[in-house]
């Protein structure tokens, strides 16, 4: 058994806590987690929004949109959408990155996001005009930096 020292100035490492919750998750319980960093920009907000995670049963098929949650070779945590899914794996992508990543197995996906907790407000995966707005942003990869440069100008003129 490991033990973890705590510290209020450190944080526990994802890593860590993780391989603890996941049993408990895979018994039916869900996780409600607040992100950290950008990648997840303008849907998630890291540090205010949330979202709240289930590990996927074998019968709940993963679907373009879905937020999921996976780690990386360096033992980071990621939590990015599935913009494709073939043959080859699951390719994810940060709605604030221009980048994909993949392939995955499914076996490499440790939770899905049931809904998120933005600005206070649930909003599920299903709901029309979220599903409208993030397919309109996926049509919009092109521009994404242009569009955030714009709107840091702009918080900087209103402030």
């Amino acid at each position: 058994m490991e033990f973890v020292n705590y510290n209020e100035n450190e944080k526990i490492p994802a890593a860590v806590w993780f391989r603890a919750i996941l049993p408990i998750m895979r018994e039916g319980y869900q996780l409600k987690i607040c992100p950290a960093g950008r990648s997840m920009r303008p849907f998630l907000r890291g540090g205010r929004d949330e979202a709240v995670l289930s590990v996927p049963g074998s019968g709940r098929q993963l679907k373009k949109n879905d937020i999921v949650l996976y780690s990386i070779e360096t033992g980071i945590y990621v939590l990015h959408r599935i913009c494709r899914i073939n043959r080859d794996g699951i390719y994810t992508m940060g709605d604030g990155n221009r980048n994909i990543e993949g392939p995955l197995q499914r076996e490499e996906i440790l939770a899905v996001t049931e809904y998120i907790i933005r600005k206070g407000k649930k909003i599920s995966n299903d709901d029309p005009k979220y599903k409208f707005l993030v397919n309109l942003w996926r049509i919009l990869r092109p521009f994404r930096p242009a569009i955030f440069r714009g709107y840091s100008v702009l918080k900087q003129i209103r402030n």
